[in-house]
């Protein structure tokens, strides 16, 4: 009989928060700043209240179908035709945001590092990095994001108190002062970062239960909103929000202005070895994820055999997805409802199928 494959709490929580802050960490404060100006931290804290209702979708199905990971549950509750749609759509997806990311792998690599390499190298060594990882299965990928997260968060509070003596808290004022609504105009990209935690729909399954479960899965949101709302906030006191709206990663350019001791700089190092470190394992969660998607629809005995095709697919769609950082960027922004509809959406509609199916069942 094969071993149950099973991580703990706190290895869900890394992966979670982890996979969530890589590129919203860059791209939050100049995109929300365009949409919100000085009150982008309240797009991202309204954001932050969907993305724990997200969560709470997630865990509410993992209860009714314990067991279960997202493929199941749709072909359990739509029937094996429309379920297996649905399924194929998701695992779809899966494929999706693991090209994207490795579009924004290399993509960030050209413009902070070395331009005269070519791109495709960089996403081939990415995904024999993650290909591996995928391998060697769940379990050991969740043990290595426990010591990234502890890096991650560490990097993380460092950077923003040793910026504290840059602040100007007068770059927020006035608060809100077109209202609550105005700000929210930006809402679908703050929901769409959040989103990115959907691939804990197929990893709960192999979470070892207890009763702080839950606890840990809401934690994830907040943390994940704690770190966003400090790169917002840093940014906007630092640079305002007209000039943080300017620039493509304002982040990187945030870090550039800490000095230690007057000659210890170049702090940007640090925060682009996390950002590599972030987008390795949310490239592979959900490498992972389409995998054993693949694997749950489809009955395959031996998933393993699909990593290398897989990957190989992944190099290819990422090198022909866009053009250049401009259309990626203009693709987040333009486009959040695609990656919304497949983050809540769909798993909303499988909770009040789920929900309509228990009261009628109940009820008769």
């Amino acid at each position: 009989m094969e071993r149950r494959v099973m991580i703990t709490n706190h290895q869900m929580l890394a992966l979670v928060v982890i996979s969530t802050i890589g590129a919203s960490s860059l791209y939050a404060p100049a995109a929300l700043a365009h949409y919100a100006e000085r009150n982008a931290w309240y797009l991202l804290l309204v954001g932050g209240a969907i993305g724990l209702f997200n969560m709470f979708v997630f865990v509410w199905l993992d209860r009714l179908f314990p067991g279960k990971n997202m493929i199941t549950i749709s072909v359990s509750l739509l029937g094996r035709w429309i379920g297996s749609l649905v399924a194929a759509l998701i695992i779809f997806y899966f494929i999706d945001v693991s090209t994207w990311t490795l579009r924004e792998f290399s993509q960030f690599f050209i413009i902070a590092l070395d331009p005269t390499t070519p791109q495709v190298w960089y996403m081939i060594a990415c995904a024999i990095m993650c290909s591996y990882a995928v391998y060697h299965g769940l379990e050991v990928f969740a043990r290595v994001s426990e010591i990234i997260f502890i890096v991650i968060l560490f990097t993380f509070l460092g950077i923003y108190l040793l910026l504290v003596n840059q602040y100007h808290p007068e770059y927020l004022l006035p608060i809100l002062e077109n209202g609550f609504i105005q700000p929210l105009k930006g809402l679908m990209v703050a929901v769409s970062w959040y989103g990115d935690l959907m691939f804990i729909s197929m990893i709960l399954k192999h979470v070892r239960k207890t009763e702080q479960t839950s606890y840990y899965a809401v934690g994830a949101v907040g943390l994940i909103a704690c770190i966003l709302l400090f790169s917002v906030l840093a940014c906007t006191l630092i640079f305002g929000w007209r000039t943080t709206s300017t620039f493509t990663y304002p982040s990187i350019s945030l870090i550039q202005n800490i000095r230690i001791f007057t000659n210890i700089e170049r702090f940007d190092a640090v925060l682009i070895a996390v950002w590599v470190m972030s987008s390795f394992v949310k490239i592979t969660v959900y490498f992972w994820s389409a995998l054993q998607g693949i694997t749950d629809l489809l009955r395959i005995q031996h998933p393993r055999m699909f990593i290398v095709p897989l990957a190989i697919g992944f190099v290819i769609c990422s090198k022909y997805k866009v053009w250049g950082l401009i259309e990626l960027a203009a693709i987040y922004d333009k486009q959040a409802w695609y990656f919304v509809s497949f983050q809540l959406f769909i798993p909303t509609l499988l909770l009040a199928v789920a929900l309509l199916k228990l009261k009628v069942f109940k009820s008769g």
